[in-house]
């Protein structure tokens, strides 16, 4: 079991539904040459998982989505634009492409925001998906716009760059 001294603070927020949930944290990005790290940037991560066991040996449990500072900010206006709206709606990030394996296959991951209705009820979602792999995690308004504000505070904290500094 950890000591206190062994913990080590980090800025998360985490909503849970019944079956899903999302944790919104820091993240790095690293910039290697020829093995060598060259370059260190902030990102914001929003990692979804299931909270149900897995049905299937090749099922998604999780899907980690990396936004930049900005994207993350943009996405904390969009909660905002939709959590305001009168009627349903919904609103996606652009999606974030990028090559894996040998053949060099596209995977497209996606990240919405929306304001539902269905069968006389309401909600708010966060919903990310990659491939034919969803998640969504409904929560209430309150959380949502939290999300929103912890976005925004996370947007500006993690945008950073470090470099090795020049001797002239």
């Amino acid at each position: 079991m950890p000591q206190p001294d062994d913990l080590k603070r980090n800025h998360c927020y985490q909503i849970f539904s019944q079956s899903t949930g999302v944790e919104i944290g820091t993240a790095v990005k690293v910039h290697e040459e020829q093995g060598r790290t060259t370059e260190r940037a902030g990102r914001i991560s929003l990692r979804f998982f299931k909270l149900t066991p897995r049905s299937k040996p090749e099922e998604v449990t999780q899907i980690r989505f990396i936004c930049e500072p900005d994207e993350a900010f943009g996405l904390a206006l969009m909660i905002d634009q939709v959590a305001g709206s009168s009627v349903p709606c919904k609103e996606k990030l652009s999606p974030h492409k990028f090559s894996t394996g040998a053949q060099g296959e596209e995977t497209v991951t996606t990240l919405s925001v929306e304001k539902w209705e269905r069968g006389g009820k309401s909600g708010y979602a966060l919903t990310v998906g990659r491939g034919k792999d969803f998640i969504s995690v409904p929560t209430p308004l309150t959380k949502f716009l939290f999300a929103a504000e912890f976005l925004r505070f996370l947007a500006t904290a993690q945008c950073w760059l470090e470099r090795p500094e020049k001797k002239y």
